[in-house]
C-alpha cells in the first residue's frame, strides 16, 4: 500500500487534493468506503475502500448498478490518501484529473469472510491477490452485497457486480440520485461555488441605534409562464402558503403581507423566533407539509380548529439586522447572511428557504414531479424593494389565480349551503369583472364554514360590472372575501375555464385583486430571442405545393386550442425535415440538439434510459420543434405532475384490409353503447384511416385501472358485431375487420395529438368531430392543415370536454352488469 503513483501525478501547489492522511483511524470497528463523481475529461465514478491506511480505487466509467446482469467495468488505478473520501470540489484545469468531483455516496463496507476491521481489510488484500473481492456495502445510496471480479490482469480490469439480495432491482437507476450525499449539491452546484467562493460577509453583531420597522411592504414577483436557466439568476421553491414578515424585537411580531398579526393563529413559530438572540425583520412563508411533505394550502386554512401535518416558517430574505438595513445589499448576500444566522439557531418551526444557481428549469421539472405550486426566479443582486418587480419572477406549475367572491348560487341534488361561489377580479379601471364560477373543492365543513361568512355580507345589488347568467338563483354578497382557485386556461372571453376551489386568502385585500397576466418581456429579462423560422419556402407536400412556412402558419393558427393538450406532457415528435417524400424519423430524446434555455424538457427513464422528453409549454416551444421539420406531434396521455393518471383514456378504431364505411359503423355502435352507460365520449379522426373515441379519465383512475376497463368495454362492443370487429393484435389474423385498439393506454405510451397535422400526402388533421358528423360519408381526408383553421372558427374546441369530468367506472361497470344480466336472461 503506497502513495507514491498518487503523489507523482498531482502537485500540491496547483491542485487542492488532499496530500496527507491525517484521517488515519475514522472508525475502529468497520473500514469505510466512498464513491466521488467525477466530471472529468469523461464522467466517470471513482469506488474507494479503506485498506491499511489509504483508500483502494477503481475507476467506473458508467458508475455502479443495482442490476446483477449489468457487470459494470471498474478500472483498477494507484491507491488515494484517506482523507480523499472528504474531498468535493474542483480540480483547476491543467491538472491531473482536472474537473468537479462529488462526494456521491458514502458509508462502511464488511466482509463475508470477516468480522473484525483488521480481519475485513485481510480478506480485502487477499482478494486482491485472487481476483476476487466480496463487499457488503453499508450506504447512503448503496446497499448489500457487491462483487469486484478481476477480468484482465494486464489491464488492471476489474468487473463491479451487484450480487442478488433484496436490494438488487432491475427497474431502479440508482444514478438518477444525482446529488451529494454529504452536502446535497449537485455537480453544477459545486462547481459553481468553486468559481464564485462563498462571500465574506461582515458580522453584524454589533447593534446599531437606527430604529428597526416593524414593517415593510413586501416585494412581490411578477408571473412569467415558463422557466429558465441563467447563471445571474437563483431559484428557490415557491412555497404554498401564508406570506409572512417576522419582527424580532424584543418581541415577536409575524405580520401577513396586509400587515394583519398571525401571532394567535401561529404561535409555535412565534414562541420558536422568540429564542433568536439578534434583533431581525425576517421575510418568508407559513406552511403545512402533509405526509407526504409536500405543502398543503388547505392544512394552513384549518389549523386553528383541526390541527394536522407539520407547521414551518420557511424564511428566503432578511431585511434587517441589528439595526442594519440589509435592503440595498445583493440577495446572494442577504441569504447567505442569513443562512448563517437560521443555522446558528436550534429553530423547531422555523427553516431557511434554500435556492439552486442557474438552473431553473431542472428545478421546475423537480417541482413538477413532486406537485409543488411552482418556483421563484430571483436576480442574485436583487435589492429587496416594496413593489411588484421583475428581478423577482414566480413560475407555476399550475394556472392559479386570487379572485374575490361576488355571490353564490342555490345548491342541487343533496348539495348543502351553496352550489358555486360567483368570482371576479379588478380591472385597471377598478371596475369588478366576472370571471367565471367554482364548485368543485369543497368538502361539507368548508362548504359550511363559507357559508356562514357569506350570509353576512348578503346585498341585493349584483357587485359585477355586468350580470352574470347563472344556471340556479344567485345571492349576491359584498366583494370582501378574497379565495384562491386553480384552472385550466383563461378562455378568450376572459373567464376561468374548470376552476377548482383551493381555499380563503384571509392574507390577501380585496382591492388589490386583479388578473394576473405573464410578462411578455421574459425573453428580453433573460436575453433570449424568438423562434426565427427557417427555410419557410421548402416545399413539404410537393404535390399540395404547401411548404414548411405553411405548416408553421397552421399551427400558429391553431395554437390557442392545441396547446392544453400539449402541455406537461412529455413529447414524441416525428419528423419530416426534407418534407413528406424525404425520410422521416421519430425523436423522444432532446439531448442531442442545441435546445433555448426557456424550452423545458422532463427526463424520464425508459427501458433502463434516461430520455429528455420535449415539454411544449406555449407558442415559442410549438413553434421551435416546427422549425425542426416536426409535422406529427404525439404527447403522453398524462401529465407530468400526476404521471400515472392519464386524463383521457383512447379507443383507437383501426381498419385492416376493410371499407372506412365500417369503421363507421362500429363508432356509431360503440357511441350507442357508451351513451346507454352514461359514459360521456368524443371522436376524432386519426388523421390517417381510422378514428380515436376518447373518454375523459380527469386522472381520477391509474394506467392500469382505466385499461382493465376499456378492455371490458371493447369486449362487449366485439361481442355485439363480431363480424366487423376484433380484439386480435396481428393484422394477419383480423383480416377485414376493424381492431378495437386499447393498448396504447399505458404510461409513456404516446397517442396522436388532436388538431396535429399528419405526413400524409393530403396534409391532413387529426380532427375533432361532433357525433352528429360520424356517419355514411365521413372521410378523415377531408380536413386538412388548410381548412382546419376555418373550421375552428365555426365549432370552436369540440375535444375540450375531454379534460373534463371524467367518467365514474364503478357506476359504469355495475350498470354494464345489470345490462349483461338482462341479456342472459
Amino acid at each position: 500500500m503506497t502513495l507514491k503513483k498518487y503523489h507523482e501525478k498531482r502537485s500540491s501547489k496547483t491542485s487542492p487534493e488532499p496530500f496527507t492522511s491525517h484521517d488515519t483511524s475514522p472508525l475502529k470497528n468497520l473500514p469505510l468506503f466512498c464513491i466521488q463523481k467525477h466530471d472529468a475529461s469523461h464522467l466517470h465514478y471513482d469506488f474507494r475502500i479503506e485498506c491499511r491506511g489509504v483508500l483502494l480505487s477503481w475507476a467506473i466509467p458508467k458508475g455502479p448498478s443495482l442490476d446483477p446482469l449489468q457487470k459494470r467495468l471498474a478500472i483498477h488505478v494507484e491507491d488515494h490518501p484517506l482523507d480523499y473520501r472528504h474531498f468535493e470540489g474542483v480540480i483547476p484545469s491543467g491538472n491531473y484529473g482536472a474537473g468537479t468531483v462529488m462526494i456521491w455516496d458514502e458509508g462502511v463496507y464488511t466482509s463475508e469472510e470477516a468480522q473484525s476491521k483488521k480481519e475485513i481489510e485481510k480478506a480485502i488484500i487477499k482478494g486482491l491477490e485472487k481476483g476476487h473481492i466480496d463487499l457488503n456495502l453499508y450506504g447512503k445510496k448503496l446497499h448489500g452485497h457487491f462483487a469486484l471480479q478481476l477480468i484482465n490482469k494486464e489491464d488492471h480490469q476489474w468487473l463491479l457486480i451487484k450480487k442478488k439480495d433484496s436490494y438488487a432491482s432491475s427497474n431502479e437507476d440508482v444514478l438518477l440520485q444525482d446529488r451529494s450525499a454529504r452536502t446535497q449539491r449537485s455537480l453544477d452546484e459545486i462547481a459553481y461555488r468553486q468559481e464564485n467562493p462563498k462571500i465574506n460577509i461582515p458580522k453584524f453583531t454589533k447593534k446599531k441605534s437606527s430604529k428597526q420597522p416593524v414593517f415593510i411592504k413586501p416585494m412581490l414577483a411578477s408571473l412569467i409562464s415558463h422557466p429558465f436557466d441563467d447563471e445571474n439568476w437563483l431559484f428557490e421553491i415557491k412555497w404554498d402558503g401564508y406570506r409572512a414578515l417576522a419582527n424580532i424585537d424584543k418581541k415577536v411580531e409575524l405580520l401577513s403581507r396586509n400587515e394583519k398579526s398571525f401571532n394567535q393563529q401561529f404561535r409555535p413559530i412565534v414562541e420558536d423566533l422568540s429564542h433568536l438572540k439578534e434583533q431581525a425583520l425576517l421575510d418568508g412563508e407559513i406552511v403545512i407539509l402533509d405526509s407526504k411533505g409536500r405543502p398543503n394550502f388547505q392544512l394552513i386554512q384549518n389549523y386553528q380548529t383541526t390541527p394536522q401535518g407539520q407547521l414551518y416558517y420557511y424564511v428566503f430574505d432578511l431585511l434587517y439586522l441589528n439595526g442594519h438595513d440589509l435592503r440595498d445589499r445583493p440577495l446572494l448576500e442577504r441569504k447567505q447572511i442569513l443562512k448563517n444566522l437560521i443555522d446558528q439557531s436550534s429553530f423547531k418551526f422555523v427553516r431557511y428557504s434554500d435556492h439552486v444557481l442557474k438552473k431553473g428549469k431542472k428545478l421546475f421539472e423537480e417541482a413538477l414531479k413532486q406537485k409543488l405550486e411552482g418556483i421563484m426566479a430571483k436576480k442574485i443582486d436583487s435589492h429587496y424593494v416594496s413593489k411588484r418587480s421583475h428581478e423577482w419572477l414566480k413560475i407555476k406549475t399550475h394556472q392559479r389565480q386570487e379572485v374575490i367572491i361576488g355571490g353564490y348560487t342555490q345548491p342541487r341534488g343533496g348539495r348543502k349551503h351553496f352550489g358555486a361561489l360567483l368570482l371576479g377580479v379588478y380591472n385597471d379601471k377598478k371596475e369588478f369583472i366576472y370571471v367565471g364560477h367554482v364548485g368543485g373543492g369543497f368538502d361539507q365543513k368548508l362548504l359550511e364554514k363559507i357559508s356562514l361568512q357569506l350570509h353576512s355580507l348578503e346585498q341585493k345589488k349584483c357587485p359585477f360590472q355586468t350580470i352574470p347568467k347563472t344556471n340556479t338563483h344567485p345571492t349576491w354578497v359584498k366583494p370582501q372575501l378574497v379565495c384562491e382557485v386553480s384552472f385550466a386556461e383563461w378562455t378568450t372571453d376572459g373567464h376561468l375555464r374548470q376552476p377548482i376551489f383551493e381555499g380563503m386568502r384571509q392574507d390577501k385585500k380585496a382591492p388589490l385583486i386583479k388578473r394576473e397576466v405573464p410578462l411578455k418581456e421574459i425573453k428580453k429579462l433573460t436575453q433570449e430571442k424568438p423562434v426565427s423560422i427557417t427555410h419557410a419556402d421548402k416545399l413539404y407536400w410537393p404535390q399540395l405545393k404547401l411548404t414548411k412556412g405553411d405548416l408553421v402558419h397552421y399551427y400558429q393558427s391553431v395554437a390557442e386550442i392545441l396547446l392544453p393538450y400539449l402541455k406537461n406532457r412529455p413529447m414524441m415528435l416525428k419528423r419530416y425535415p426534407e418534407g413528406i417524400t424525404g425520410q422521416a424519423f421519430v425523436q423522444k430524446d432532446s439531448r442531442n440538439l442545441h435546445l433555448p434555455s426557456w424550452l423545458q424538457t422532463v427526463d424520464i427513464v425508459h427501458s433502463h434510459k434516461k430520455i429528455s422528453y420535449f415539454l411544449i409549454q406555449d407558442l415559442e416551444s410549438l413553434e421551435f420543434v416546427v422549425n425542426l421539420g416536426t409535422i406529427e406531434m404525439h404527447p403522453f396521455l398524462s401529465q407530468i405532475n400526476n404521471p400515472e393518471y392519464p386524463d383521457y383514456f383512447v379507443i383507437d378504431l383501426d381498419p385492416e384490409d376493410i371499407h372506412f364505411s365500417s369503421v363507421i359503423e362500429v363508432a356509431q355502435v360503440l357511441h350507442k353503447i357508451l351513451e346507454e352507460l352514461n359514459i360521456p365520449s368524443l371522436c376524432k379522426t386519426s388523421g390517417k384511416r381510422g378514428l380515436h373515441i376518447c373518454i375523459p379519465m380527469h386522472q381520477k383512475y391509474t394506467f392500469e385501472e382505466a385499461l382493465r376497463f376499456g378492455q371490458i368495454i371493447v369486449q362487449y362492443v366485439h361481442s355485439q358485431i363480431p363480424q366487423i370487429t376484433s380484439l386480435e393484435r396481428q393484422p394477419a389474423k383480423r383480416q377485414k375487420k376493424v381492431y378495437l385498439d386499447v393498448l396504447q393506454n399505458h404510461y409513456k405510451q404516446t397517442v396522436i395529438a388532436p388538431y396535429s397535422a399528419r405526413g400524409t400526402e393530403y396534409a391532413t388533421v387529426s380532427t375533432p368531430l361532433k357525433w352528429t358528423e360520424v356517419k355514411k360519408g365521413l372521410d378523415p381526408e377531408d380536413y386538412t392543415i388548410q381548412n382546419v383553421p376555418k373550421r375552428l372558427k365555426k365549432t370552436g374546441d369540440l375535444f375540450l370536454p375531454v379534460l373534463g369530468k371524467g367518467v365514474d367506472i364503478r357506476a359504469t361497470l355495475k350498470k354494464l352488469q345489470r345490462k349483461l344480466g338482462g341479456q342472459n336472461e
